[in-house]
């Protein structure tokens, strides 16, 4: 898969250092990941939500939620958000 929003990622693991690592590996999956359907985002991240046509994963032992949109057919992932748990929390989706 081809990721968009990558400066989101760098700004947010700036922020929260904690960070770093999980959304590292998170974009290590997805580069390497041939998504066509939500039961092969699933195969890689179990606990991910589809909700309001975004897909939400959690990351690092659910301490931080990546949004984001997928094109299946195009193969890329466009990161729209990433939240901490409880900014997460007061979200409405």
């Amino acid at each position: 898969m081809e990721i968009f929003g990558g400066l989101l990622v760098t700004d947010f693991a700036e922020k929260h250092p904690h960070s770093r690592k999980a959304l590292a590996r998170f974009l290590e999956i997805v580069r390497q990941a041939q998504w066509f359907s939500l039961i092969d985002v699933k195969a890689a991240f179990p606990a991910t939500d589809y909700v309001n046509e975004t897909y939400i994963f959690n990351i690092g032992g659910n301490h931080y939620r990546l949004l984001a949109a997928i094109d299946f057919e195009a193969q890329y992932i466009d990161i729209t958000e990433i939240l901490t748990h409880e900014r997460y929390n007061r979200k409405k989706l």
